[in-house]
């Protein structure tokens, strides 16, 4: 049972308790991501997630390397669209001095110039490290293309331009607004007890969170982004693949459409199994791989498809994919593709269960997206209820050509496939 807490401060806690294991995760996470940053400050979220890891008011950059590594397991964070996570997974009887250290990192942090100079320097080769991955890239392309008139749609790295001209300034006066008290999920998962452990939690903020910036009155209500066809082709002499990216708009995280365009995705191309990996690479053998996977936020989403192949066979790639696509479309799915496809679902869920990192980030997740932490059963029985014509009827709406959108990185001269033909290519 995972128990919700809300400090005095408006902080939500959230706590589950696992006895069979003998480690922990604990993760602080923030309402603070790429979709929230003007044009400008592109980049920013991310900047301050490197930043953040530099110093703070008690410990220098090498005592919390130190400490890092004396804790064992793992430190980390990452930033997404929507929010920034900073976590730690290490043995229960080191709860204490992971919880004293992430609080620090995450609420106490001390802004030096000369830290900022050298994240930055290590965000432009990250930045460098990025655009020369065929795979990063091309994704990239399209979210940008697709969302464009859209936060959503910047890259979450930023530009060299942007980072570049983040100073120090910027980023304290976005840590104060953005790392409030109502803006921050701390969620707990593994061997811990629930009453010492708030016990601690609540210690540490009213030690520490003092200094976080009171909450403030929310601002004007972002729109939900919409998507624009388009087809795109960024030529690079020496690479032996042609790395595509295939899109259309999909569900949001609130969307009660969501579970059957997940069941959907599995069946497109999901696993081995799934018609794409078997029309496109066992009976054809066009590509290494090809896989779709569906990205949702709290006011989108898309669908994609991403594949690799020689450039000789982007063509054939392209039409063999479209025609599955219309053809799932047409025809719906078969019953034993359902049954596959909820199996792996429901499997996957289980097994999440089964890591208190997984756990931990999930419960914050969706406390994040729902305001509520839901139980297994009930997100299974979700999966449960989906019928073959929920599947058909998503099929119908994601596929009907309007804004199905490419982009393609590789040694290719010319796109075998022209805008017109690309956004007539679904249709009945």
């Amino acid at each position: 049972m995972i128990k919700k807490f809300v400090l005095d401060n408006g902080t939500t806690v959230l706590i589950d308790r696992m006895q069979d294991v003998r480690s922990f995760a604990l993760g602080f996470f923030v309402a603070a991501g790429s979709g929230d940053e003007p044009p400008a400050r592109q980049g920013i979220s991310h900047f301050l997630e490197h930043v953040l890891f530099k110093r703070t008011r008690r410990r220098s950059t090498v005592q919390i390397a130190r400490e890092i590594d004396r804790l064992g397991g793992d430190v980390d964070a990452f930033t997404t669209k929507e929010y920034t996570g900073f976590y730690v997974h290490t043995l229960d009887a080191r709860f204490s001095e992971a919880l004293d250290l992430m609080g620090d990192l995450v609420l106490s942090p001390a802004f030096d110039s000369g830290d900022i100079e050298s994240e930055r320097g290590v965000i432009l080769e990250e930045l460098g490290e990025a655009n020369d991955n065929p795979d990063d890239l091309v994704h990239e392309m399209f979210v940008r293309s697709f969302w464009r008139s859209h936060p959503l749609g910047a890259p979450i790295l930023g530009s060299a331009e942007t980072v570049r001209s983040i100073g120090l300034a910027d980023l304290y006066r976005y840590y104060r607004s953005k790392y409030t008290p109502e803006n921050l999920i701390v969620s707990v998962a593994g061997h811990v007890r629930v009453e010492p452990c708030l016990s601690e939690i609540e210690k540490l903020f009213r030690k520490r969170a003092s200094r976080l910036a009171p909450a403030r009155s929310g601002g004007r209500r972002p729109s939900r982004p919409r998507g624009h066809q388009d087809l795109q082709l960024k030529s690079r002499r020496g690479l032996e693949q042609a790395h595509l990216c295939l899109g259309v708009e999909g569900p949001s995280q609130s969307s009660e459409r969501r579970f059957a365009t997940n069941l959907l995705d599995i069946v497109l191309g999901g696993g081995m199994s799934s018609r794409l990996f078997q029309e496109v690479r066992e009976k054809r053998g066009l590509a290494y791989s090809i896989a779709s996977s569906l990205n949702s936020f709290r006011l989108g989403g898309y669908e994609t498809i991403y594949a690799a192949c020689a450039p000789k066979n982007l063509g054939r790639l392209l039409e063999v994919t479209l025609r599955e696509l219309k053809k799932l479309k047409r025809e719906g799915v078969r019953p034993r593709e359902l049954l596959w496809a909820k199996e792996n679902l429901k499997g996957n869920m289980m097994l999440a269960l089964e890591s208190t990192v997984s756990r931990m980030s999930m419960q914050a997740r969706q406390e994040f997206y729902f305001g509520r932490v839901s139980a297994a059963e009930e997100m299974i029985a979700r999966v449960e209820a989906v019928t073959a014509g929920d599947v058909a009827e998503e099929a119908e709406r994601l596929f009907d050509g309007r804004m199905l959108s490419l982009a393609v990185v590789g040694n290719v001269g010319k796109l075998p496939i022209s805008a017109p033909d690309l956004a007539s290519s679904l249709s009945a």
